[in-house]
């Protein structure tokens, strides 16, 4: 009897560990140190979430439509575009027609890795578009309050970090310029002390560590809220 009550607590323990890990190390199937499905509880600090929904990317097999899905993410927090899919919207972002990212998106987002394309569009594009929809503003240069003053008020944020949060940007040389490879872009649409809440159309919505956040945004400093 002894035996099976042992074994019995073990497995019951066992079980806790798992479901913890599960909750607060996996996201979406991606192990990223430093991320939490839940909201990591910290007493008497302000929480700031505007819940920004979740636009999967690689459902529609846009390996690099990051930029358009987390502005995506953004207008429909805000009830704008709500009858617009990702796809769709795909279909209607602009290219640079010498693959130049300031000027609109360098190569193609259903192309895992294409060569001599850096596969991203720039703050400056990126808003020039988004202002055909709704208002919104490229934050080129903001630091980290300025885009947590953004989300205080209702803005949820577009953010270009360096994948993973803790690896080390990759620059390339390309014609226009040199870029990030290992680059990726999110929506910030949340805020608490020590932490960010990402809307992140890859990896799913999560809660990141303050410090891994900004560190993988400094890099750029890209950012565009959605006002």
């Amino acid at each position: 009897m002894f035996k099976y009550k042992k074994i019995t607590i073990l497995i019951g323990f066992l079980f806790i560990i798992g479901i913890f890990y599960t909750t607060n190390m996996i996201v979406s199937g991606n192990h990223i140190p430093g991320t939490y499905a839940d909201r990591p509880i910290e007493k008497d600090t302000k929480v700031v979430e505007l819940n920004a929904p979740y636009i999967s990317q690689q459902s529609d097999k846009a390996w690099n439509g990051c930029e358009a899905a987390s502005l995506l993410e953004g207008f429909h927090e805000k009830g704008i575009l709500l009858n617009t899919n990702l796809d769709n919207f795909l279909k209607q972002m602009p290219y640079s027609k010498n693959d130049n990212p300031n000027y609109g998106y360098a190569g193609s987002p259903y192309i895992e890795n294409q060569e001599n394309a850096l596969q991203s569009i720039y703050p400056k594009a990126l808003s020039n578009w988004g202002n055909l929809y709704h208002h919104v503003e490229d934050m080129t240069g903001a630091t980290a309050n300025d885009l947590k003053n953004q989300v205080k008020h209702g803005n949820p944020v577009v953010t270009y970090i360096v994948s993973h949060y803790n690896e080390i940007p990759e620059y390339q040389h390309y014609k226009w310029g040199s870029g990030i490879v290992n680059s990726h872009v999110v929506l910030m649409d949340g805020y608490e002390r020590g932490y960010y809440h990402i809307s992140d159309p890859n990896r799913g919505k999560y809660w990141v560590k303050a410090n891994l956040f900004e560190k993988a945004y400094n890099y750029k400093r890209y950012a565009v809220a959605i006002q």
